[in-house]
């Protein structure tokens, strides 16, 4: 799945990606549930160091694998790898979610995919997050690629692929990535053990 500058656009090819998903049995063939989530704490790839913690909050409930991942369940992950920019110079940035922190406290290992990621605006989130980007996918392709360009979020452009192991890499040509707290990010998630080809990343 390409996906495109432009926030309607980016909007159209997950939702188009939705709808030829729809009503597939995920949990014969290592398919991602998705979801809705927002970043809990900053990470910026001038400060950031590998196996930094980072968390995300699930804004829906959903169910992967026999497995409920209700609305607040936490996504605990690690910054995997980062270069930072020096003098203007490009950066990379890797992360990559492991966990999730259910309400009662049980942690669930997980695959998460990051479908696209948004810049967290307050101001303008209502007609931003519900017109321009809509609800995540009910289901994601256990092969699934994505490559999001310079636009959504500035500079900054993101690629991840559910074979791999990050669940996503973000990469600037002249500076440095910074994700604010609040960031969206639309992600699929499985449990770790389930059916599937992926890769868990463990």
């Amino acid at each position: 799945m390409r996906v495109a500058s432009g926030l309607r656009n980016l909007a159209l090819g997950v939702a188009t990606g939705s709808f030829l998903l729809a009503g597939a049995a995920f949990a014969q063939s290592g398919r991602l549930a998705g979801v809705n989530t927002k970043l809990v704490h900053e990470v910026n790839s001038q400060n950031a160091q590998p196996g930094q913690t980072i968390e995300a909050t699930l804004q829906g409930s959903i169910k992967a694998d026999g497995v409920d991942f209700p609305r607040g369940t936490e996504l605990i992950g690690k910054v995997d790898r980062v270069t930072a920019s020096q003098n203007g110079s490009a950066s990379k940035m890797s992360i990559e979610f492991t966990t999730a922190k259910l309400k009662d406290g049980k942690q669930v290992p997980v695959k998460v995919l990051v479908l696209g990621a948004f810049p967290a605006n307050e101001s303008t989130e209502a007609s931003y997050w519900n017109e321009d980007v809509g609800p995540a996918p009910k289901t994601v392709s256990s092969r699934e690629k994505i490559d999001q360009e310079p636009g959504t979020l500035g500079k900054i452009a993101m690629t991840s692929s559910a074979l791999g192991h990050a669940s996503a890499t973000f990469t600037n040509k002249d500076g440095d990535i910074k994700l604010m707290a609040g960031t969206y990010l639309q992600v699929g998630i499985r449990p770790a053990n389930a059916s599937g080809t992926m890769n868990s990343g463990a």
